[in-house]
């Protein structure tokens, strides 16, 4: 079973695909917080119609089906963190400094 964070961040790639181009950074965030406000239910009603698939349906047909989203490349590399911030939780690499 897909976990709900992982549901969010399908849902909000979904959403991306269609509005990519003309979405900026603040339409973004307000879209990651009404993702995050809607209820299980909303969210499993709401990926099963994006993926067409009937609803309710099982977990399983659902995971399945969401493993063929991708999700975009964000700033920081990283898939699901979808904030200007670099990513840095990794080790320094060369040329890069510790403070």
């Amino acid at each position: 079973m897909a976990e709900r964070n992982t549901k969010e961040r399908k849902l909000i790639a979904l959403m991306l695909n269609d509005l990519a181009s003309s979405m900026g950074h603040d339409d973004l965030s307000q879209a990651e917080d009404e993702v995050k406000a809607l209820s299980d239910e909303e969210i499993d009603r709401t990926l099963a119609s994006r993926l067409d698939l009937p609803y309710p349906t099982d977990e399983e047909t659902l995971d399945a089906a969401l493993l063929h989203v991708e999700e975009p490349e964000t700033h920081s590399g990283s898939p699901g963190n979808l904030t200007a911030a670099p990513d840095m939780s990794h080790e320094p690499g060369p040329g890069e400094h510790r403070d």
